[in-house]
This record gives structure tokens, sequence and C-alpha cells, in this order.
């Protein structure tokens, strides 16, 4: 009898933990080792001051100085930004950017300047620097939600 329990108890664990198992989350970490979590940084310092020039020089005369918006370009920052890209992914983001700005010249800048630029509106938005600068593959950009939330 105390074998036939003492098997019983051993499949139950194994079951137990096996049920565990599949239902723990797992981050699965990235070929070029972004973060999925925003919060834990997705660009670099350097990534977003390059960012801030480009748009000094190619956003700001629609978007603003303070990239709040003016006439019918919307705000970069702040709630409008929230607004419009929560729960979308970093893809979406540059991709909008890569194929609708400057509105004059769309998809005009280089795929750099693009992550660049991208690099400048999350620090901007109070998103967190990191280690590794954001990547031009849309593939690796669309893993990474915008999220306001930690």
């Amino acid at each position: 009898m105390t074998k036939h329990l003492a098997k019983l108890f051993a499949s139950r664990l194994v079951i137990t933990g096996l049920v565990m198992l599949a239902f723990t989350p797992i981050k699965v970490s990235k070929a070029q080792g972004l973060p999925l979590d925003i919060w834990e940084g997705v660009y670099t310092v350097e990534q977003a001051k390059r960012g801030g020039s480009e748009y000094q020089t190619e956003c700001a005369s629609c978007h603003g100085e303070d990239l709040i918006g003016q006439d019918m370009s919307p705000s970069l920052v702040g709630i409008g930004f929230i607004f419009k890209w929560e729960g979308k992914n970093l893809q979406e983001l540059y991709a909008s950017m890569r194929y609708g700005m400057p509105q004059t010249a769309p998809g005009s800048l280089s795929n750099s300047a693009y992550a660049d630029l991208t690099a400048f509106l999350l620090s901007r938005n109070g998103y967190p620097f990191g280690a590794s600068e954001l990547s031009v593959n849309e593939n690796e950009l669309a893993k990474i939600e915008i999220s306001s939330r930690r």
C-alpha cells in the first residue's frame, strides 16, 4: 500500500509541476538582446539625442518645439501620445513615421533616422533608456508593446 501511495503522490506532483510550468509566463529574449517590456529600456540616450536633432530639423515646424502639436498636427507627448499608441507596438509607431512623415516627403529619411525619432518620442514620453539601441528591424519592433503602465 505504501508503494502505491508513493507512486500516486509522485505522479500527482509531476502533473502539478507540469501544469504550473505550462501556465508560467516566460519572457523570451530577442536575438539582439532588446527587452520585450518597454519599461526596461529599449533605446539609448545617444539614440534619443540624435532623434531630438532630427526632430528639430524635420518635425518641429509641424508638431511644435514642445511636441504638443500645432494646427492639424497631433501632439506627440502626454495624453495625446498615449491615447493614440497605448496597446500598439513600436513597429506601428515606427512605420507610421517611416511611411507617412514628414508629411511633405514621406519616407525620405533613413531607417536609422526613423528609429532615432522613435527613441526621441519614447524619451519625451518618460520611457526609460537602456543599453541597446532601438532596432530598425520591424519584426523586432513589433515585439515591444507601448504601455503607460509599468
